[in-house]
């Protein structure tokens, strides 16, 4: 149980491959040109299809306000672990960007304008942007982790048609790519270097006072022990505590050796899917183009 709850916790560690095409993107996008999308890139995109979602609903008929994108520091939250103190130290695990999500998903102007609709016109606004939920795309995930599906249409497809040239396409490709880690999670896990460097990481712990075995049973305890406390005393805990985390981490180099070991064994696994890698890549490069028209 431990070892499937430590790679379940390490799925945030995942790092982001980059872009790629369907058929008719490859000769908008040289091979030369395929490269990761960098983190700016990647709101970039994010912010497009935000503003391609508004102008099809208002073709619609409805109105939307554009939902915020998470930024670089946002996005660096739910990792298995981290070595960057100073993060910690502004952040502890995340929990102002947990209450900043919540509060947008009370509050957003659009949750807020189709919270005020009837039944009928709140079903008809919900698949104007989400597509019909009774026709469904499907793909299989890597690794006999079952499958997943989506509804086909709606605003949000359309604007990732826009954005990647095939909305479908796009999705299959993606879940499969970002969907790796349970071909080497717990290859990953049993690597004598990760469970050493873990091992150390324990005993620093222990050291400083909190006795883990694992940065994953850490997170685990420390959203059992702040779910009741008042936003301002879980602030204090999680910071309190994830300095030390990050510290011990540092000293250890536990984020740096889990983050090799983890690009290592991906690496690996994408071999039995390069053809997806590689549409991919292409695709969110041709993403990133468009997004630089349709964003002023």
């Amino acid at each position: 149980m431990r070892k499937k709850a430590l790679v379940a916790a390490m799925t945030a560690l995942v790092c982001s491959v980059a872009g790629c095409g369907a058929e008719t993107n490859r000769r908008t996008v040289p091979d030369a040109a395929v490269r990761d999308l960098t983190l700016r890139e990647e709101i970039e995109v994010e912010r497009a299809e935000e503003r391609l979602v508004k102008e099809s609903m208002e073709e619609k008929g409805f109105p939307y306000w554009e939902l915020p994108v998470p930024g670089a520091d946002e996005r660096r939250t739910g990792r298995y672990v981290t070595d960057d103190v100073e993060w910690a130290r502004k952040y502890g695990y995340g929990r102002v960007f947990e209450e900043r999500g919540e509060k947008i998903r009370r509050t957003h102007p659009t949750s807020a304008y189709q919270n005020k609709l009837g039944p009928k016109r709140r079903a008809a606004f919900t698949e104007a942007l989400d597509g019909d939920y009774h026709d469904r795309m499907s793909v299989e995930l890597p690794g006999g982790a079952g499958s997943v599906d989506a509804p086909r249409g709606g605003c949000v497809n359309e604007a990732r048609s826009k954005l990647y040239g095939d909305s479908e396409t796009w999705f299959v490709t993606r879940k499969t790519v970002e969907g790796v880690l349970p071909l080497y999670g717990q290859d990953l896990t049993e690597d004598v270097r990760f469970t050493k460097t873990v091992a150390k990481w324990a005993q620093c712990m222990k050291e400083a006072g909190r006795p883990f075995d694992d940065p994953g049973r850490l997170r685990r305890n420390r959203t059992a022990v702040t779910e009741n406390m008042p936003s301002a005393q879980a602030h204090e805990f999680d910071r309190e505590l994830a300095v030390l985390d990050a510290t011990c981490a540092k000293e250890t180099s536990l984020a740096e050796i889990t983050r090799t070991l983890e690009g290592s064994y991906r690496e690996k696994a994408l071999k039995r899917y390069e053809k997806e890698r590689d549409n991919y890549r292409k695709m969110r490069m041709h993403a990133l183009r468009k997004a630089e028209d349709v964003l002023p």
